[in-house]
């Protein structure tokens, strides 16, 4: 019951913006080549001919263009979160002992942390409405989302080393998720840059179909 109650609050703000990304992409992806086919009415005369069929997103878009809206939601709680941590800073650095540690490292990698949220956000529409620098944008998000993360595990490690607190789970588990959907992302970026290459080396006349 607690998992439905979990994926209530967390998938309808992602599902809006994968519906309307699908939206606005809708027909941005043209006509890829599917192969030849032989046509005539004889042996003689019978040629092999292109065919094309209508394009659509490759499947590692859709699954990173909707992890990336259901992490990058969480610039919205994040920023309060952070905002909040910010002005509690000086009364936690005067306490030691526990997930102190942890929370100031928690507090000081909310910016790159929002700034990573923010950018799967724009990842995520990007790919689905297949714009122009769609996979420099997942590309670049998956970098720093990798970059933030990994620096933040070094960090929750280091801290660990002091004295290990239950709290420190929660935090490591959201960082290995978060990279695991940055190499999605990563995937991603090399699917729309191959499926732009298959269009270029086929690329479809104005009647084809």
């Amino acid at each position: 019951m607690e998992l439905l109650y979990l994926l209530a609050l967390i998938l309808p703000l992602p599902l809006v913006l994968y519906v309307i990304g699908l939206d606005r992409g809708r027909g941005a992806w043209g006509l890829v080549f599917r192969g030849f086919v032989q046509r005539g009415s004889s042996a003689y005369r019978a040629a092999e001919v292109p065919v094309w069929k209508e394009g659509k997103a490759p499947l590692a878009v859709h699954a990173a263009a909707i992890t990336s809206f259901v992490l990058g939601q969480m610039v919205l709680p994040g920023g309060l979160a952070a905002l909040v941590g910010f002005l509690m800073l000086p009364e936690v650095l005067t306490r030691s002992g526990g997930s102190e540690p942890l929370l100031v490292v928690l507090v000081l990698s909310a910016p790159t942390g929002l700034y990573v949220a923010a950018a799967l956000l724009s990842a995520g529409s990007a790919m689905l409405r297949r714009d122009a620098d769609a996979s420099e944008k997942a590309r670049k998000a998956g970098r720093w989302a990798i970059g933030h993360n990994v620096l933040l595990l070094v960090a929750i490690a280091a801290c660990a080393l002091g004295s290990f607190d239950a709290f420190y789970l929660g935090p490591v588990a959201y960082a290995l998720v978060s990279l695991a959907q940055a190499a999605l992302l990563l995937r991603a970026a090399r699917s729309l840059d191959a499926y732009a290459e298959a269009q270029a080396r086929m690329p479809a006349p104005s009647n084809a179909s």
